[in-house]
This record gives structure tokens, C-alpha cells and sequence, in this order.
């Protein structure tokens, strides 16, 4: 018998202790008024102290009816009850379900919060697993979706439980008829206008007409995927650890070392890794985008960038990569004059200052900045350009006269992209490069002139941990 099965169940997993309280969602369909009674009837060893949470969401006219039934069926058994109305239902024009189901949740999150109770109980049967896996196959899931409901899942204060996902919608109808319950008949599951309904009395009961063992056959295939999947996460994980890096910034991915993985392990460190995006930032990763990110790591072209939703973007420089969140900015090509013994300060982290070799004077507001110092020599009159790098920009590389492009150099140094766009060109009087801020001096910066002034060229920055 159903109540036989249950108490045993509740022993074995042992999801509250005896007199703890635990909150149940009832709705007044055979369901929750099955999953009520069955608690309530419980030996005293094993038995709760039930209270019930139930909103009214005003879609139908019964629903005020079904409300004051549950509350009154609370007050027959001295249970403590909390209802909620929702008014702005009425106001919902699209996907009503996800609507209604996030104030539902919220409600007994509101509820656990307030009475300190760590259980939460709904009515989840075999039928609403069956609909829940091949809503998700039709929607696209990922494999741990396909997987449907688990049995137990964090939840508010503590857990969300399903005790009675065992148990057939049939075996709950059998139950109340049985023990002569009263309950409500939603007359809404009726209308094949919501995707889950259609999915109830329309494509369900057809895939059962060619196989009358459809819901043991689906069953049997989850057992199959939660093994696949604990087989994947034992792989996986170690992987993932290695080569992943979740901060409050963004993400930051060791290229070198994924493109050492098998694509299926790769495929599987990148779902993941979507999973993590979501729940810690709420971004959403479609599988075009993830395979986009997948072929990235991977390819030939060491320097590769695009946008994903919002303002995150994805960026590859050689061996490392990164999800960031940016405010999408373009550099300015901005430039500067820098005269002897003066100072400029060119963005808010970082400032030049040109000075005689002994006489460098540094602003005491700056004190906290990482400094690098140029020495070099210039006529009495000369001044420099500070700016950013352009096409056709060229730096000397020793004493034969050898130049290079510098937009080669940043190629042949594996110089990010992104610090590229931020370095800084010093530019003499005749237009000669002369340093590469922060990367490179040319060689004619440091020939030994006696003839002229030494000079140094010093660069205060912020550093970017």
C-alpha cells in the first residue's frame, strides 16, 4: 500500500527529524491534499509538525474557493497555514507558468525564511518527472537536464524534498478515493494552450499508444543518465579545477591547458563552466555560443575576441583566456606633450614625468603607484609625444639600424591584445620611436651621447591585479 511504501521511505532517507517542522505547498489538487494526509498520519517517530503554505493566484474563479478549503482543512487539523494572493497574475501576457511558479517559490522561501524551517515538501509525482524529462528533451536540455528532478535539492534555508516522486498519479487518485479526500480539480490543466498540458494529453498519451511501457522505458534511461553523469563529474571536475579560474571579475581559462583535453572533456569543462556563469552571475550561455568558445580555445589564431549577452565579452591572448564583464569602451587615441622637467598625467593610472637624471620630482598623491624609470639623452630643447601606437609604427632593435613593426613585436612577444590598446608610444621631435611603454626601450634611447643631457623618463602606473 501507498502509506506502507511512504513511511518506510521516510525512514530510510530520514529528511527531517520527528517534530521538526517542515513546510508543505498545497494546493488543493489530489496531489498535495494526498501528500498533507500522508504526513499527517504518520507514526509519531517518524511524523513532522506540518505547516502549509498556499498561494492563491486569482487566474481562476475557484481559486479564492480552493483557498479558503485549504485553510479551513489547516484549522480541522490545527496546523498553522500562510496564504498568499497574487493580484498581478491577470497583468502576465507571456510565459505565466515561469511566472507563477517564481512567486510560488518565492512565497515559501518568504515562509522558511520567517518560521526558521529548513523542508520544504511538494507533490511531485512519477507523471510530473515523465513530463518534466521530455519538456526538457523538447526544450534542448543538457544532459543533467535530461535528468529531470532530483529527489532532494538546495533550496532557501535548507531542502526542497519530493517525496513523492516514487509514485504514480494514478496510485494518488487510488489514495484519495480510498480514504474519501476532498480535493479540487484544476480545471486549467485542461487547456492544451500551456506547453506542459500539451505535453500531458496530447504528445504523452500518443508516445504510449506505441509503447505502453513509456514511463518505465524513461525511468530506466534516467538511471543510465545519473550514472553517465557521476561518471563525468568524477572525470571532469579535476580538469575543471586545473584549468579554470572563477573570480569576482570574470573568468580567466589556462588555453594551454585545455587544448590538451579530449574534445568530449572540453565539451564537458565548458558546460560547467555555464552552469557556474549562470548561477554566480546570471549570464546565459547558449550551445552556439559555448561551441563558439570551444572552437576559440582551440584554434591556430592566438587572438580571438566577441561579444556574448549583455556586456560580457570572451577574449583569447595566446594562452590564457577570459569571460569578463565590461562596459564597452574604445580606446581614445589620445596624445600628450611632455617637456622637460614636467609631468602629464594621461589617464587616471597612469602619469610620465621628463626630468634631468637628479632632479626627478614625483607628485605625493602618486606615492602608491608602481613606477619604471627610462633613461635616455635629448637636446636642451627637445619635447616628446606621448601616444598611442598606430599602423606602420616602427621601433629600432640594436646598433645595425634592425627595426620592427611594432604591431609585429606585440605578434611575436604573445603581447595581449587588450594590453596592446593600453601601451603608449614615445615619440622624439622628428618622429622617431623611441619607447614602447611598457614593453620595449628602443636602441636609440640608450646610446651614450656625452654631448647631450641625460635625461630620465619615468612612468607611474596602477597596476591591474
Amino acid at each position: 500500500m501507498l502509506e506502507t511504501r511512504f513511511q518506510q521511505s521516510v525512514a530510510i532517507n530520514k529528511w527531517w527529524q520527528p517534530g521538526e517542522k517542515v513546510l508543505v505547498a498545497v494546493s488543493a489538487g489530489v496531489d498535495s491534499t494526498v501528500l498533507f494526509h500522508l504526513l499527517h498520519h504518520l507514526p509519531i517517530s517518524l511524523k513532522p509538525q506540518i505547516i502549509v503554505a498556499h498561494v492563491d493566484h486569482q487566474l481562476r474563479e475557484s481559486s479564492t474557493e480552493e483557498s479558503q478549503f485549504v485553510a479551513s482543512v489547516c484549522q480541522k487539523r490545527q496546523v498553522p497555514f500562510f496564504n498568499k494572493v497574487w493580484k498581478d497574475g491577470a497583468m502576465v501576457t507571456t510565459n505565466m507558468e515561469q511566472a507563477a511558479r517564481d512567486v510560488r517559490y518565492g512565497f515559501f522561501s518568504e515562509v522558511m525564511e520567517q518560521e526558521g524551517i529548513r523542508c520544504l515538501l511538494t507533490a511531485h509525482h512519477e507523471d510530473d518527472q515523465i513530463e518534466t524529462m521530455m519538456m526538457r528533451l523538447v526544450g534542448g536540455s543538457r544532459l543533467k537536464g535530461l535528468i529531470g528532478m532530483s529527489e532532494t535539492r538546495d533550496f532557501s534555508l535548507g531542502q526542497l524534498i519530493r517525496p513523492l516522486l516514487p509514485y504514480k498519479k494514478s496510485d494518488l487518485y487510488e489514495y484519495a478515493k480510498r480514504h474519501e479526500l476532498l480535493f479540487f480539480e484544476d480545471e486549467s490543466n485542461q487547456e492544451t494552450s500551456y506547453a506542459r498540458n500539451r505535453m500531458r494529453h496530447v504528445y504523452l498519451p500518443q508516445l504510449r499508444q506505441e509503447n505502453p511501457q513509456l514511463n518505465e522505458q524513461l525511468l530506466s534511461l534516467r538511471e543510465e543518465l545519473q550514472a553517465a553523469q557521476k561518471i563525468v563529474v568524477a572525470r571532469v571536475t579535476p580538469l575543471y579545477e586545473e584549468s579554470i579560474h572563477l573570480s569576482s571579475r570574470g573568468v580567466i581559462i589556462r588555453q594551454s591547458l585545455f587544448e590538451t583535453y579530449s574534445e568530449a572533456e572540453q565539451h564537458f569543462i565548458l558546460t560547467h563552466l555555464v552552469e557556474e556563469l549562470h548561477e554566480v552571475y546570471g549570464l546565459v550561455i547558449g550551445k552556439k555560443q559555448q561551441e563558439l568558445i570551444q572552437k576559440a580555445l582551440v584554434s591556430e589564431q592566438p587572438n580571438v575576441s566577441f561579444p556574448l549577452k549583455g556586456d560580457w565579452f570572451f577574449t583569447r591572448s595566446y594562452h590564457e583566456a577570459s569571460l569578463r564583464q565590461e562596459k564597452s569602451q574604445t580606446v581614445k587615441n589620445s596624445s600628450h606633450v611632455l617637456k622637460a622637467n614636467e609631468g602629464v598625467r594621461v589617464s587616471s593610472s597612469e602619469w610620465f614625468g621628463l626630468f634631468e637624471a637628479d632632479q626627478v620630482v614625483l607628485p605625493e598623491e602618486l606615492s602608491q603607484f608602481k613606477r619604471l624609470d627610462y633613461d635616455f639623452v635629448v637636446g636642451q630643447k627637445e619635447q616628446l609625444l606621448i601616444r598611442r601606437p598606430q599602423p606602420g609604427d616602427r621601433i629600432v632593435l640594436n646598433d645595425k639600424g634592425q627595426h620592427k613593426k611594432i604591431s609585429r613585436y606585440f605578434i611575436d612577444e604573445k603581447i595581449p591584445r587588450e594590453k596592446r590598446q593600453m601601451s603608449w608610444v614615445i615619440e622624439d621631435s622628428l618622429g622617431t620611436v623611441k619607447w614602447l611603454v611598457p614593453f620595449r626601450e628602443s636602441y636609440l634611447s640608450i646610446r651614450d651621447e656625452t654631448d647631450k643631457i641625460h635625461y630620465k623618463l619615468v612612468y607611474l602606473y596602477l597596476k591591474d591585479e
